[in-house]
């Protein structure tokens, strides 16, 4: 990497290993950067993990305000700024909106999940087996297990999981906010027909006692109670189902690993941490807005500055995860898992107030529908060693095309 002082374009463009080299180039020289995001903005990227994890846990840093034309924004198009996520909200809607659908989340009632997903997963594989090898690990099953399982949990259709991935896929190709906006509002009314159809009968499930929330505790208005089941059914299909895949790319890449996962499972919860450290899907990373003058690394932020902060820097860096593999230079090209690392203090699922809600129900399907496909096929390979690794074009997202396999 050459080292001048003109800003970089965010995110950085090349391979990922072209892109990781250069991050690495900045962890050590540069760890603040001034870069140009998708919206034009000039802003702060942070690189290191100290850093990262200070910004995202420092209440003198807020969300901005992502949907309004003229802020920094990582997204090609402003969000809706009257459907917000809850990744754009600061207290005090922040947690009081978190605080409605945390409950669903919470350690113990994510595990009793595990029966569930583990049958969504051997119905998903029976299906392949049915069919036959040759088959695609992307298409037949990593973009699939989330959304059916989320169906099985939400008492839904089986075919609504066609939809939400359909809406998914709509909404990652977007290119213009009137597309985007189109694809939300078609969202939003299949919202309104379920919180119809759920408070005139009301069942065991998420949606219901979410409605229960607005309705008898007045928690949250209507509005609000949209914008938490569309979260709660929509937002983490992408990011959850390319994370599945490049695990599984990572293991079939390395037979060793996949014999030792097959022949000790118990393994498998610390594995799916590396991969979560390795496999960091973002391309980007977290905006924050500086409320006060704050110093990182001697460097000044400026009260209203901006700072992007990179996860897949910060979980490669060697001051926390030592021997990180970050791939730079591997003759292979991808990275080799540690099995004995731990504790390993990704910031994949965030850190602060605004770390993902659903990073147990992640864990566990990336856990369950790891090990359903080891003791489902133990033989499997892949197609072909040769044959490199193909992305989808998402703007944000590092998604794997396919993962062709036989056994």
């Amino acid at each position: 990497m050459i080292d001048d002082s003109s800003p970089k374009a965010f995110p950085l463009h090349g391979s990922q290993s072209e892109v990781l080299s250069e991050l690495a180039w900045l962890r050590e020289n540069r760890p603040l950067t001034r870069v140009v995001v998708l919206s034009g903005h000039e802003i702060w990227l942070a690189t290191r993990y100290q850093d990262a994890r200070r910004i995202l846990g420092d209440p003198r840093f807020g969300v901005p305000k992502e949907a309004h034309p003229d802020s920094p924004r990582l997204n090609p198009v402003p969000f809706d700024a009257d459907f917000p996520a809850l990744r754009q909200l600061d207290p005090p809607d922040h947690p009081r909106m978190r605080n409605v659908l945390a409950p669903a989340f919470t350690v113990r009632r994510i595990d009793r999940l595990r029966p569930l997903v583990r049958q969504v997963a051997d119905r998903l594989l029976d299906a392949m087996a049915e069919t036959g090898p040759p088959a695609d690990l992307v298409s037949g099953y990593a973009d699939l297990l989330p959304a059916a399982v989320m169906c099985a949990w939400q008492n839904l259709p089986e075919q609504v999981a066609d939809r939400i991935r359909s809406w998914n896929a709509a909404m990652q190709g977007a290119s213009s906010a009137e597309h985007i906006g189109a694809v939300r509002r078609q969202m939003l009314h299949y919202v309104n027909e379920l919180i119809a159809v759920r408070r005139a009968a009301p069942g065991d499930d998420v949606v219901s006692s979410l409605i229960a929330a607005r309705d008898v505790r007045g928690a949250v208005s209507e509005r609000e109670l949209a914008v938490l089941i569309f979260q709660l059914l929509f937002s983490a299909h992408v990011t959850l189902s390319s994370l599945l895949a490049s695990a599984l790319s990572e293991l079939l890449r390395n037979p060793e690993l996949w014999e030792r996962l097959r022949s000790d499972p118990t393994l498998i919860p610390v594995a799916v941490e590396e991969m979560l450290r390795v496999h960091t899907v973002l391309k980007d990373g977290h905006l924050r807005v500086a409320r006060e003058d704050v110093t990182l690394g001697g460097v000044t932020v400026r009260a209203g500055e901006t700072v992007v902060v990179s996860v897949h820097s910060a979980n490669r860096d060697a001051a926390v995860f030592p021997a990180p593999h970050d791939g730079v230079g591997s003759a292979q090209g991808h990275e080799q898992l540690d099995l004995e690392r731990a504790p390993n203090p990704h910031l994949t699922f965030g850190h602060g107030i605004h770390r993902c809600v659903a990073a147990h129900l992640n864990r566990v399907e990336l856990q369950t529908g790891i090990a359903a496909l080891l003791g489902r096929f133990p033989s499997l390979r892949l197609a072909s060693t040769e044959a490199g690794q193909t992305w989808k074009a998402l703007p944000r997202v590092y998604g794997l095309a396919a993962l062709p396999v036989v056994w």
